[in-house]
Order: C-alpha cells, then sequence, then structure tokens
C-alpha cells in the first residue's frame, strides 16, 4: 500500500467529545478525510448514527479492540466485498415491542440494504450490561458474565457469520442520560458497548460491534425527549441502532495477522497520519504512532472531560490543528508533500547549526 495516502481518525468513546461525543455526528469530518485520503480508518463509534450510516466508501470500519491490535503491529487489515452478518439478541428484553424492533431494523437493512445476515440469536441469560461513571466524567462499563453473548457467537459462526452485530439493553442513570441528550455529558452507552465488541473480537478474531437494544419504557423517554441537542437529533427520531451497525459491518475489514499479511494488506507502516482530539492522547493509537513516527494531527477545537495533552507526555510528532477543517487541510498538504508551514504566516527563519 506504498502509493496510498492513508489515515486513521480515532474519536475515543465515552469522553464526551464535542466532535464524535454523539452517535454519527463525526461522520462529516471523517468523511472530509476521505475526500483528501484514499482510505480513512476509523471505528463504529465515529460514524454509528443509529439507522444512518453515511460514512464514505473509502473509510473502513475497524472496531477499537481490533484498531489497538493493527496499531500495535500485531494484524493488517484485509479489504472485503461482504462479510456474512450474525446478529445476537439481548434475551434480558422481554418486551414483544422492543424485540420487534430489533427484528425489523434486521430485516430494513436485509432488503433495502442487502447486507447478507445470517441469522439472528438470542443469549440463553440477561446480559446485564452496566455504565459507570468515573471520576473524570467520562463512562466505562461492566458485564458479570461475557460467556452469555459469546455461546450465541459461536453458533452465528458455526452457521457462517464472519462478522458479528450484538445488540443488549444496558443499566443508566436517567439522569445521566439526560444530560447527554441535553448535550452537557458524555455518551454513556460507549463504555459497556465496547467491552462487548471487544471480548468478540478477542476471541473470535473477527470484526464486531454493538448496538443499545432499548426497553419499551426507554424507547419512549427517547422518542419524547422534545428538542435535544442537535448532536443527538438520530437518537431522538429512531431507536433502530442495529441498522448503522449491520451496514458498517457488511464492509468491515477481515484482521490478518501481520505474517500472513498479503501485498494489498494495509499495516501500521503504511498509515499516513492519525488524528485525534488535542486532549486524549494516551491511548495506544497515539502512542504507536510515536513509536513509528507517524504524524499525529491533534484537533483542540475537539474538547473532551480528559487532559492527555502531548506536552504532558512529551509526544514530539504531534501537530496542531484548531479544528477539522484545518486538520484536513495539514492532511491535504501531507498528501502532496508539500510542508503545510509554509501556507501559513510568518515563515519562520533558519538558522546556521
Amino acid at each position: 500500500m506504498q502509493d496510498e495516502f492513508i489515515v486513521v481518525q480515532v474519536v475515543p468513546t465515552g469522553i464526551g467529545a464535542s466532535v464524535g461525543g454523539f452517535v454519527g455526528d463525526a461522520t462529516p469530518a471523517t468523511n472530509l478525510l476521505a475526500g483528501i485520503a484514499d482510505r480513512v480508518i476509523s471505528h463504529p463509534n465515529v460514524v454509528n448514527g443509529v439507522v444512518l450510516d453515511v460514512a464514505g466508501d473509502n473509510v473502513l470500519y475497524v472496531e477499537g479492540f481490533m484498531l489497538d491490535r493493527f496499531f500495535r503491529n500485531e494484524i493488517a487489515l484485509h479489504e472485503v466485498r461482504k462479510n456474512r452478518v450474525g446478529v445476537v439478541l439481548d434475551s434480558g428484553v422481554r418486551e414483544r415491542e422492543s424485540i420487534d424492533n430489533a427484528i425489523n431494523t434486521i430485516n430494513a437493512i436485509r432488503t433495502v440494504k442487502a447486507v447478507d445476515i445470517v441469522d439472528y440469536a438470542f443469549t440463553d441469560s440477561p446480559v446485564n450490561g452496566r455504565a459507570v461513571k468515573t471520576r473524570s466524567g467520562a463512562f466505562t462499563g461492566e458485564i458479570k458474565n461475557p460467556n452469555v453473548f459469546l455461546e450465541p457467537c459461536r453458533k452465528l459462526i458455526n452457521k457462517g457469520a464472519r462478522a458479528i452485530a450484538v445488540a443488549t439493553q444496558i443499566d443508566i442513570e436517567k439522569k445521566d442520560l439526560n444530560l447527554y441528550f441535553k448535550g452537557r455529558g458524555p455518551n454513556p452507552y460507549g463504555g459497556t458497548e465496547a467491552l462487548i465488541s471487544h471480548a468478540i473480537g478477542w476471541r473470535f478474531g473477527i470484526p464486531a460491534a454493538h448496538a443499545p437494544l432499548l426497553t419499551k419504557t426507554e424507547m419512549k423517554h427517547e422518542m419524547m425527549a422534545g428538542v435535544v441537542d442537535p448532536r443527538a437529533g438520530a437518537e431522538a427520531i429512531t431507536s433502530a441502532y442495529l441498522g448503522c451497525v449491520l451496514q458498517g459491518l457488511h464492509r468491515a475489514p477481515q484482521p490478518v495477522p501481520f505474517g500472513k499479511a498479503k501485498e494489498n494488506d494495509i499495516c501500521i507502516r503504511d498509515v499516513s497520519a492519525v488524528v485525534l482530539p488535542y486532549d486524549c492522547l494516551g491511548g495506544i493509537p497515539a502512542l504507536a504512532a510515536q513509536k513509528y513516527k507517524i504524524p499525529v494531527i491533534a484537533v483542540s477545537g475537539n474538547e473532551t472531560v480528559l487532559n492527555v495533552t502531548a506536552k504532558k507526555l512529551g509526544l514530539k510528532n504531534v501537530i496542531h490543528a484548531e479544528n477539522y477543517l484545518e486538520a484536513a487541510g495539514i492532511a491535504a498538504a501531507m498528501k502532496e508533500g508539500i510542508d503545510y508551514r509554509m501556507v501559513t504566516r510568518p515563515v519562520k527563519r533558519l538558522q546556521s547549526i
């Protein structure tokens, strides 16, 4: 992939990012980067939009655990024409309306988008996922028994699934959900969703993603929330969260062990730039970019509840951008081999060494 300009766009989940802290609201920024790059590697949190998935055709949908493995140089990414997708549903939601909504969403994506869905399977017992708020204000998650959803995954894989969508109920404090819809708090779903998709990726080594499965009461609450923060608008008009996940997994690249990667598979050394919020540079993507001398474009306009900056970590490969428009301009300069600093003024004088 040496001739391709590949960008990785990351917005960690559950940290209240002003761009990407809601479902799908980072898609315009991602598509802007995709208009410049040959490929943009991103993750479900960035482009999932309830029933909407409008990411560009050259945006690769890579779950967070697999993205970390990619940055550790453990796997390469192999693009596919399609994946056969299996769906796991949480038996903890027993209301007929909620299950009907999920199955109708599955059938809508099958008939309208022609996504190849193998089948769906219920867990034998409730998953019992719970959102947990940390001292920083970010959200993580808690699950008592991962085997509850891993076993139906195995059955679907044995039936031919090459990607897994999971929809489960997540216990969330009503006040945290209300703050989120008003744009005053992080997305409380994300931490638990990450636990579930990470577990599937770790156990089976295939693409996976999670969608909340709402109860009848939660559906009514979201639909009757009034006019919400514009970034939460998609969630206020539909509870068909499975829709975007099924569309994303349809063509999600398959992970390949690094030692078995072929010529056209994408490896960490093919990445030209990584784009991240300015104040959350402590994760694997930023640290791996330092190791492999990949420029990180840090967007200060995408504020989060964290305060982990390049200065605090001593990172030397970070380029500051005010917003995603500027980040896209820097990426465009990189692609053309232009020193981006020569596009702005004043120009720093060179000195003899």
